[in-house]
């Protein structure tokens, strides 16, 4: 059976490119031939480029916003780098296609075509392309949603049509998320499986085969994306480093970080260096989604952050709910006996393994089909 894959499969995300990388590997070890559309559209050309945002900033007058991308552009030159090396991983289709009139040309060629997970069908992260709702598709039969993510708490009106016909369509229909289902639902009328992130396909051994060495320093790992987060998580919990060092991921650095005995700036990481940062550090504390899911797969101590955003906070919400975690998400109130508390992974991994075989059950079903 050969399988499309439809994703954001290049970006220089961290989550994006192991949920890809794990779909994927995941599917070829069942047994199934397939490949990613290497389709990219203006806006997801757009995304990481730093002159595009450069030249977007100058247009619209803002010149803090324009200097702050244009000092970022040689690290996120040098991510980008390391993206394209682990991308060389994924088996995509020869051909690029940059406009949903190309993908006609393979709208009947493969067996199944899948599209998920991530924020795809994100009107404001796809750029309003109903190519993520496989528009493009001629047979209905052959269309699978996994683990497809809104992001949203709600379709913006002037797509609302759209996404109500081009859902309707699918065979199989699943989200990342249960308010992604009751978005299904109510644009619909049917009932929608919810699963678990591709990243949860694969265990903790699978993941580690993709790191090739173990960190040196002992640290703890900052996956943030609001300027204030790591200054407050330590401001009330008074969390004590004792010595570790501080690996730092975000956008939001400041000058005396690339000086400090303690901060480690992790920006430009690879893929590979990142897993390895999650696994091999004493704590995790983030606002991602793909972090938070991969700290739990490697049975970490983590403090999560959300937004308040409930499209956004969602998929974290959700996911902690589901888990039996919600103790663990950041609260001005949090104490240092709080981020100590050891998580009781085994019966975390209980209602995982759980919601796992409700994944591979629908995943399977819907490719066969």
């Amino acid at each position: 059976m050969k399988i499309a894959l439809l994703t954001f499969h290049n970006a220089a995300n961290y989550g994006a490119a192991l949920q890809a990388y794990a779909l994927q590997h995941y599917l070829n070890c069942k047994g199934y031939e397939t490949e990613y559309i290497d389709y990219q559209n203006d806006m997801r050309r757009s995304a990481y480029d730093m002159r595009f945002h450069i030249r977007l900033c100058i247009k619209k007058h803002q010149w803090l916003a324009a200097i702050k991308f244009l000092l970022g552009a040689p690290f996120m030159q040098l991510r980008k780098k390391k993206f394209s090396h682990f991308y060389k991983q994924l088996h995509c289709t020869k051909k690029s296609y940059y406009n949903h009139r190309q993908l006609n040309e393979i709208a009947d060629s493969y067996d199944k075509y899948v599209v998920g997970s991530d924020q795809v069908w994100n009107p404001h992260n796809n750029g309003h392309d109903t190519a993520f709702l496989l528009s493009f598709v001629q047979n209905n039969q052959k269309k699978v949603s996994y683990s497809s993510s809104f992001g949203i708490s709600s379709v913006p009106e002037d797509m609302k049509d759209d996404y109500k016909r081009y859902l309707s369509d699918f065979a199989h229909l699943s989200s990342r998320e249960k308010l992604g289902c009751q978005l299904i639902k109510d644009l619909t009328g049917r009932d929608a499986t919810h699963v678990l992130d591709p990243v949860f396909l694969l265990d903790f051994k699978e993941w580690s085969k993709c790191i090739c060495k173990t960190a040196k320093d002992d640290f703890i790992f900052c996956y943030t994306n609001r300027e204030n987060q790591l200054t407050d998580f330590f401001k009330t919990t008074r969390y004590k480093l004792n010595g570790s060092k501080i690996y730092k991921l975000t956008r939001h650095v400041k000058l005396t970080d690339f000086v400090s005995p303690t901060v480690r700036v992790k920006y430009t990481m690879s893929p590979e260096v990142f897993l390895q940062s999650i696994r091999d550090s004493k704590l995790v504390i983030t606002a991602s989604f793909h972090c938070l899911a991969l700290a739990i797969i490697f049975e970490k101590q983590f403090v999560c952050f959300v937004t308040g955003d409930q499209g956004k906070d969602e998929r974290v919400v959700g996911l902690l709910n589901s888990l039996g975690l919600s103790d663990r998400i950041y609260t001005p109130e949090m104490t240092l006996e709080d981020v100590n508390s050891p998580i009781d992974y085994d019966k975390v991994n209980e209602r995982k393994e759980k919601l796992l075989k409700i994944s591979t059950d629908y995943l399977s079903g819907s490719l066969d089909d």
